[in-house]
């Protein structure tokens, strides 16, 4: 079973992402020994970067949504657009230059 953690340990985010923001977290995957990818994300409700090594950007994704409304972010947005495809087929929509999408209505809509 792939188990998802959010990372917050900054020496920990540092040998992932050099140089990170306060902010920054990492939602990790791992199943056994084996990392299935990770993503990268602020607390501010921005999506940075994900890496799927095993198909797995859904669940890295919704990791990151369901840590964002604990903490009470309403909505999360992504201007990288190499997501975009697979924000899209979340239901991530377009505003502007970012996709975007309300935090509570995502998880109320259910699968997809």
């Amino acid at each position: 079973m792939i188990k998802v953690v959010i990372i917050s340990e900054k020496a920990v985010i540092e040998s992932i992402h050099p140089n990170p923001e306060p902010e920054l977290r990492i939602a990790w995957a791992q199943e056994g020994p084996e990392s299935r990818g990770y993503a990268a994300f602020k607390e501010n409700g921005e999506l940075l970067y994900a890496v799927d090594k095993d198909n797995i950007f859904e669940l890295l994704v919704r990791a990151e949504l369901n840590h964002l409304r604990l903490g009470g972010v309403e909505t999360a947005y992504c201007s990288n657009e190499a997501m975009f495809p697979g924000l899209y087929m979340l239901g991530f929509k377009d505003n502007g230059d970012k996709v975007e999408t309300n935090v509570e209505e995502f998880f109320a809509r259910g699968c997809h």
